[in-house]
C-alpha cells in the first residue's frame, strides 16, 4: 500500500504592498536630519567657544604688555613726544609708527606691542615742583595683542588696551 499523500507545507504567496519598507525609509530620513542638525549645532558651538578663547588670550596678552610697559624707569627712557596731550590721543598701532612701538614676542601665536605717551604733571599736585619738574608726572600706556603685528595689520582681530600711570620724577 500506498502513504497517503500529505498536504504540502509551503506557504501560499500573499500580495505585500511594502509598506514596512516605506515606513522604514521614513523613519532613517528623520533620523538622518536630527543627525545632520545637531552636527551643525555642535560645529556652530565649538567656532563660538575657540572665538571666546582666542578673545581671552588677547586680553591676557594686551593686559601683559600693559604690565611690562607700566616700569616707571623705562617709561622715562622708552615715551613718545606728543604735541598735544589735552586731547585724547589715537592708538598708535600703524605701520608709520613701527619703530616706535616696542614689539613682545612670545613662544605662542601671540603678538604683543606697546607704547608710552607722557602726559606730563597733569596740573598742580602736592609734591610737585614747576621750577624743576620734579614730582608725579603721569604717563598713558596702550598695549595691543593679536595674531599678528598690530602695526602691520589694521584689519585682523586685535585687543587695544589703554592704561595711566604716574610716576615720580
Amino acid at each position: 500500500m500506498s502513504a497517503p499523500l500529505s498536504p504540502r507545507l509551503t506557504p501560499v504567496p500573499r500580495k505585500q504592498a511594502g509598506v514596512t519598507l516605506i515606513i522604514a525609509i521614513v523613519f532613517l530620513l528623520v533620523i538622518t536630519v536630527l543627525g545632520i542638525s545637531s552636527m551643525r549645532g555642535v560645529s556652530l558651538e565649538s567656532r563660538i567657544t575657540a572665538n571666546l578663547k582666542q578673545q581671552k588670550a588677547l586680553i591676557g596678552a594686551a593686559e601683559a604688555g600693559l604690565r611690562i610697559g607700566e616700569n616707571c624707569d623705562t617709561l622715562k627712557e622708552l615715551a613718545l613726544p606728543v604735541a598735544d596731550t589735552n586731547i585724547d590721543t589715537p592708538p598708535l598701532f600703524t605701520a608709520a609708527n613701527a619703530a616706535k612701538v616696542a614689539t613682545l614676542t612670545t613662544e605662542y601665536a601671540t603678538k604683543i606691542q606697546w607704547y608710552a605717551i607722557p602726559l606730563g604733571p597733569l596740573g598742580p599736585s602736592i609734591g610737585n615742583n614747576a621750577a624743576t619738574g620734579e614730582g608725579l608726572h603721569y604717563f598713558e600706556i596702550n598695549a595691543c595683542a593679536s595674531t599678528v603685528l598690530c602695526t602691520s595689520d589694521t584689519t585682523t582681530r586685535r585687543i587695544i588696551l589703554r592704561s595711566v600711570l604716574a610716576c615720580s620724577k
